[in-house]
């Protein structure tokens, strides 16, 4: 990540529902609590006339019961806080960075085609984000959680990897749950492609509980995305020795071997997944990657078709079927399959893009 990334290059995952205006504050709270209770900590966007006017968290409802009003009759757009920024999903860092940090918002609310709400950062997050490119208040010493997680964030792009651990470990010194913590850091810190800093968190984590296999699981996939994959495998067979049948490690195990280029083995470890969890379109996708890896591109389109016919809208299966089938010269099916992405998706850059170059070159072309 630098400052020509663009925001919708981000992981923009915070939980968030759009709510009209007139929504009473009772019913906001409704919406919040499904998000809770899904796992998430969300945020409700509140509209009005299809657009984003302000945005409602747990914070302003506690503050309106703690006002004693009617929240059974009071509007959203009366409580709602409307401290926040609105950019473009194309917008590069480098371009709204100077905005941000003059006006550090409560949130910054992204926007798509026609103007349609994609996506929200937290304060907190965008934060991070900006600390990971080296763009950090020091006028005063962190204080909260958040401020020691921030400056860490900010340490470790400066090289400061030791100083980086220490800010970490004291946003966490009042947690009742260190393991817990340090694995959600990690999580964290990998939406703002701090892997090496993630992995750090989730050695910390095992150091507390060497027996914790969704840890290991985790850490595997860093050293994915690291491009690491001896480490990655390393990891997931430690999970594997913990729980032989865990199917994210053994679905996992399967892809990197493919990766490596055995399919003997990983074949292996995806049979494994479905004779512990049956089949699903995933699975077939997960072979028809190994197939494809090994060029065995009939076999890959069999898998593939498969998938799709178990989930007609899955964008990657689409996507490699149509790889496969340009392997095998067949590009009008190729065509199809690139067009049938967009009719799914109209957002699929990978296949708008296939089809751009197609139109010009009258081939496709696929790194």
């Amino acid at each position: 990540m630098d400052k020509n990334t663009t925001i919708n290059e981000l992981d923009i995952n915070d939980e968030f529902v759009i709510a009209d205006s007139n929504k009473t504050v009772s019913e906001i709270a409704q919406e919040l609590s499904k998000l809770y209770k899904s796992g998430d900590h969300g945020t409700v966007l509140i509209s009005q006339e299809n657009e984003i006017i302000g945005f409602i968290t747990d914070k302003e409802i506690i503050d309106s019961m703690a006002s004693s009003v009617d929240i059974t009759e009071k509007k959203a757009m009366e409580i709602m806080n409307t401290d926040y920024v609105e950019v473009m999903e194309d917008e590069t860092l480098g371009n709204i960075i100077p905005i941000i940090s003059t006006q550090y918002p409560n949130a910054i609310v992204v926007l798509g085609p026609n103007r349609k709400c994609v996506g929200f950062f937290s304060q907190n997050d965008y934060k991070d984000a900006m600390a990971s490119l080296g763009v950090y208040n020091q006028s005063h010493e962190p204080e909260t959680p958040d401020e020691w997680r921030t400056k860490g964030i900010a340490m470790s792009s400066l090289g400061k990897r030791i100083e980086a651990l220490k800010c970490y470990e004291k946003s966490l010194i009042s947690s009742s749950n260190k393991e817990k913590s340090w694995t959600d850091l990690a999580n964290r810190l990998d939406r703002i492609n701090k892997r090496k800093d993630a992995i750090m968190c989730i050695d910390k984590a095992l150091s507390i509980n060497s027996n914790n296999d969704k840890a290991l699981i985790e850490r595997g996939k860093l050293y994915s995305e690291e491009k690491t994959q001896n480490l990655a495998i390393q990891s997931y067979k430690l999970a594997l020795a913990i729980n032989p049948e865990n199917v994210d490690a053994l679905m996992n195990m399967g892809i990197e071997q493919a990766n490596l280029g055995d399919i003997e083995k990983s074949l292996s470890y995806l049979n494994k997944v479905e004779n512990i969890k049956g089949e699903n379109a995933e699975l077939w996708f997960r072979k028809g990657s190994a197939y494809e890896t090994a060029k065995q591109y009939e076999d890959a389109l069999d898998c593939y078709n498969r998938a799709i016919k178990m989930d007609e809208s899955y964008e990657d299966a689409w996507f490699n079927k149509g790889v496969a089938l340009n392997m095998m010269g067949k590009e009008n099916e190729t065509l199809h399959c690139m067009e049938k992405i967009l009719k799914i998706n109209p957002n699929n850059e990978s296949a708008r893009e296939a089809i751009s170059f197609y139109e010009v070159n009258k081939s496709f072309s696929f790194e």
